[in-house]
């Protein structure tokens, strides 16, 4: 009697734990979804409000490097929004810069209790690179090396994922001093298009390439090839925006 008394109960208590995990990922993936809504429609307000959700998870779960991680994404948002929003080519009020170092610091989290994870570690050169960018020269040289093994992690991690051979074409481009030519980090881009066509933001890039080379008309071409295949996207609009202007980079 004892034992079928004991195994009701722990059967209890098995389904309400199962229900606790579903809801708590049911939970994590609609604030997910809220993160890449807010991003796409630049809406800080909801991301904000993400912000907060993944928080309050990563405290309930100190454990759990998946809430860590998407606080992290969005905060990156947020300030990647701001950089969008701005009248410059990146935020001026220093609240973007706040947004990375809060992101900077959930990544550290995460990383201490998942070390191997891909897509925290591609999170962290992407957001280590917008650092690089706020804060310029010399300061810039702060993360140099912390982007660098970020990278390296990736390509430790996965060598064939296109998202990290990306990464790759970004350190070319970016990752040395002094930077090469601009043919040279546009041919690794074109490398990536050949397998991928559709690969809007590699067309991005060249065209910031071209843009920073002050080949504006190259960088037009570009500009339009990434919005024909991702309408969406808001930093062509913006850089376009500026060459129409003549307030380019």
């Amino acid at each position: 009697m004892r034992k079928t008394v004991l195994c009701i109960v722990l059967l209890i208590l098995l389904i309400f734990g199962m229900n606790g995990v579903i809801q708590a990922q049911e939970a994590l993936k609609g604030a997910a979804a809220d993160l890449e809504k807010g991003w796409q429609t630049l809406d800080i307000p909801l991301l904000e409000k993400t912000v907060k959700t993944f928080e309050e998870m990563a405290k309930k779960n100190p454990k759990d490097p998946l809430a860590p991680y998407h606080a992290a994404r969005a905060h990156f948002a947020i300030a990647d929004c701001l950089d969008i929003k701005s009248d410059k080519e990146f935020d001026q009020t220093g609240e973007g810069e706040k947004h990375i170092d809060a992101a900077l610091d959930l990544i550290k989290t995460s990383l201490s209790i998942k070390e191997n994870s891909l897509d925290t570690n591609i999170l962290k050169f992407q957001v280590i690179r917008r650092k690089i960018f706020h804060v310029g020269f010399p300061k810039l040289m702060m993360y140099v090396g912390d982007r660098k093994a970020a990278y390296n992690k990736a390509i430790e991690l996965a060598p064939d994922n296109p998202t990290v051979q990306f990464l790759s074409a970004l350190e070319i481009a970016e990752g040395g001093w002094p930077q090469p030519p601009p043919e040279k980090p546009i041919a690794e881009f074109e490398k990536l298009l050949k397998k991928d066509p559709k690969m809007a933001d590699a067309y991005y890039e060249i065209g910031y390439i071209w843009e920073k080379a002050k080949k504006m008309d190259d960088a037009k071409k570009n500009y339009k090839k990434t919005l024909e295949l991702n309408p969406n996207h808001h930093w062509a609009k913006k850089m376009l925006k500026g060459l129409a202007s003549g307030s380019g980079t």
